[in-house]
């Protein structure tokens, strides 16, 4: 049994796939776009990295699933189009 409330989020990264990915809590979509390009812009720096994966899973009460808004867009397409904004 767990404990872990319905629209639960956590950001998730993979770092020179196939390793298993980092798993970080956030309370909201905004707090993951955040904390996907706060990794993002890290991870550019570190010559160890070859390449990355990121994402965002919700709690739907019975498992964790990507997460997806009303468009049917992912959170990486959020930031992509953010970025072609700036």
């Amino acid at each position: 049994m767990t404990d872990i409330g319905e629209g639960a989020l956590k950001v998730w990264n993979v770092i020179n796939p196939p390793r298993k990915p980092v798993w970080i809590p956030v309370s909201s979509v905004y707090e993951a776009l955040e904390t996907i390009n706060h990794l993002i812009n890290k991870q550019l720096k570190m010559k160890s990295i070859t390449s990355n994966a990121f994402g965002l899973c919700e709690w739907d009460g019975e498992e964790w699933t990507e997460w997806y808004n009303d468009e049917g867009q992912d959170v990486m397409d959020l930031i992509r189009k953010k970025d072609a904004q700036e």
